[in-house]
C-alpha cells in the first residue's frame, strides 16, 4: 500500500456554490492538497473527491468541523454540519490529477469514473445514490421534527394544567362563596330570632295580657246554641 489516500465526501447541496468552492479551495492549498474534484450530477448529488495522504486529510475534516464553508438562510457563512464522510482507504495510486470542478450526467459514468478509474469502493456510491439528502441531513432533520413534536406535547401538557388550576380557582371560589351567603343566612335567621325573643321578654304583663285578649278576639266564633228549646210533643188522649 502507498501513502495516497482516497477520501470520498457527499456535500448536502451548495447555497452559494462559488462561495463554497472558494472557501474550499483556500482549505486544500492551506493543507497542499492538490488532487480532487467537486462532482456534481444534477442538483441531488455533490461529492467530493480528494486523493492525497491520510493526515492531510484528516485535517480537512478537522476544518469541516470547525471552520465556516457553507452559507445559511441569512447569507452567513456558516460551518456545514450536513456533510456525509462515505469512505476512505489507501490505495497504491490514483489516476485523479489536480482539482477540478466536474458534473457527470448518469451513475453509470459516475461508476466509471469513481470505480473503475480511481479505485473508490461501489458501496461507497450506492450509499450517496440511495437518498437525494445526506444522511446527516435527513438524520437532523427528524431530531428537528421531533424536538418540535416534544415541544408541542409538553406546551400542550403545560395548558392544560393551567386550565385545571383555573378551573380548580373557579370551583373554589363557587365553593367559597356558597358558604359564604349560607352563613350569612343563617346568621340573619339568628338574628331576626333574637330579636322576636327580646320583644316578647320587654313586654308588660298588662299589654300581654291585652294582646292574648286581642287574639281571642280575632279568633272566629263556633256556631252559636240556638235558645229555642224544641218543644216536646205531648201526648195525645184518645176518649
Amino acid at each position: 500500500m502507498g501513502d495516497t489516500e482516497l477520501l470520498l465526501v457527499r456535500i448536502d447541496h451548495f447555497r452559494d456554490r462559488s462561495k463554497y468552492v472558494s472557501v474550499l479551495r483556500e482549505w486544500l492549498q492551506e493543507l497542499q492538497i492538490v488532487n480532487g474534484r467537486v462532482i456534481s450530477m444534477g442538483s441531488d448529488l455533490q461529492l467530493l473527491f480528494v486523493a492525497s495522504t491520510e493526515s492531510q486529510n484528516s485535517k480537512l475534516l478537522d476544518f469541516y468541523r470547525s471552520r465556516d464553508i457553507d452559507t445559511n438562510s441569512r447569507g452567513e457563512l456558516c460551518v456545514d454540519k450536513f456533510i456525509d464522510i462515505l469512505g476512505r482507504k489507501k490505495v497504491e495510486n490514483c489516476g485523479c490529477n489536480g482539482f477540478l470542478e466536474m458534473n457527470v450526467l448518469s451513475p453509470s459514468l459516475l461508476q466509471k469514473v469513481l470505480v473503475n478509474e480511481w479505485h473508490t469502493e461501489q458501496t461507497w456510491l450506492d450509499t450517496a445514490l440511495a437518498t437525494k439528502r445526506t444522511k446527516a441531513f435527513l438524520e437532523w432533520k427528524e431530531a428537528a421534527k421531533a424536538a418540535r413534536k416534544e415541544r408541542r406535547k409538553k406546551e400542550k401538557q403545560v395548558k392544560h394544567q393551567e386550565r385545571e388550576v383555573k378551573r380548580m380557582k373557579r370551583e373554589q371560589e363557587a365553593t367559597q362563596k356558597a358558604a359564604d351567603e349560607a352563613a350569612e343566612t343563617e346568621e340573619n335567621v339568628e338574628t331576626e330570632t333574637n330579636k322576636q325573643e327580646i320583644v316578647e321578654v320587654t313586654e308588660p304583663p298588662k299589654q300581654q295580657g291585652q294582646k292574648r285578649k286581642l287574639e281571642q278576639q280575632q279568633q272566629p266564633l263556633g256556631p252559636k246554641k240556638s235558645k229555642n228549646k224544641k218543644r216536646r210533643n205531648k201526648p195525645t188522649i184518645e176518649s
